[in-house]
């Protein structure tokens, strides 16, 4: 354990009750920040993701997660439609483009999860809503599901976003669903570091140069007997993940974890798009 990550974890407090028992809770509300982008560059490969939250223009009490990922020749677009007082996900899709073509999708049913998987039969220009079901298959969530609320990989960085903002010595469990695997994830909030930035803000001046910082260590378990393989991910990192938020903004500045054939790397934010109104 990292000396970082024991200061988070002194700083800890007992782990926040669900949000949703709260009864005066005032609604959530969306960050400053439309959408974000991170970048990592690492021998002959660039890794790209672009973050963007939004509320669901048919239904004002979800919001939806939309990433962009790219990796050298791959990529994946994964979109996540979830209650934001709880970060529970409602239903996910993950669309993969490379050699392959295929499109996951989750639907995350009271008392069980369905999970289907979707390709094109020809390489033609056959839209995506009609490639056939390869598979479809019904799975029980893990007893532990009764306790915390199941979420998606992409939605820690929200959630951290949240924690942070309540200050240090904040915590939090969820149970994340991955593509093969349930994880009970702990979030702890602490001071974090002090960070060197170089980002733009679409439509305004580039920052620059050293920030406070908040931090958010996320620590991840697997919750049930692994399925073929270990596949906790965020943003490619596994690990012990810190994320570190600028402490006067709250942006997202930069992600630690451990890259595979890299090892301990860092993830840093390239580009902020901020909402309309916070303009």
């Amino acid at each position: 354990m990292t000396k970082l990550a024991r200061i988070l974890l002194i700083n800890a407090v007992a782990a926040l009750a669900s949000v949703t028992q709260a009864s005066g809770i005032e609604a959530p509300q969306l960050p400053e920040w439309r959408a974000v982008e991170f970048e990592q560059k690492a021998f002959w490969a660039t890794a790209r993701s672009r973050i963007e939250v939004l509320a669901a223009t048919d239904d004002p009490g979800v919001w939806e997660l939309d990433v962009k990922s790219s990796v050298v020749n791959n990529s994946e677009q994964v979109k996540v439609n979830f209650e934001p007082a709880t970060g529970r996900a409602l239903n996910r899709s993950r669309l993969s483009q490379g050699k392959q073509q295929r499109v996951k999708s989750y639907e995350y049913e009271a008392d069980f999860l369905v999970r289907e998987r979707r390709e094109p039969l020809t390489n033609d220009d056959t839209p995506q809503q009609d490639w056939p079901a390869t598979s479809r298959t019904e799975l029980a969530y893990p007893s532990s599901k009764s306790e915390i609320v199941v979420t998606t990989p992409y939605m820690l960085l929200l959630l951290a976003q949240q924690l942070q903002a309540k200050g240090p010595g904040e915590s939090m469990d969820v149970l994340v669903h991955t593509d093969l695997n349930f994880y009970r994830v702990h979030l702890t909030s602490g001071s974090g570091i002090p960070i060197s930035v170089n980002y733009n803000i679409t439509g305004a001046d580039r920052v620059s140069g050293m920030r406070e910082t908040l931090a958010v260590a996320i620590h991840a378990e697997p919750d049930t007997i692994l399925e073929k393989k270990d596949d906790f991910r965020l943003l490619g990192l596994d690990g012990e993940i810190i994320l570190f938020f600028d402490r006067a903004t709250g942006l997202p500045l930069q992600i630690r974890g451990r890259a595979p054939r890299i090892g301990a790397t860092e993830i840093n934010l390239k580009s902020v798009t901020m909402r309309e109104s916070k303009l």
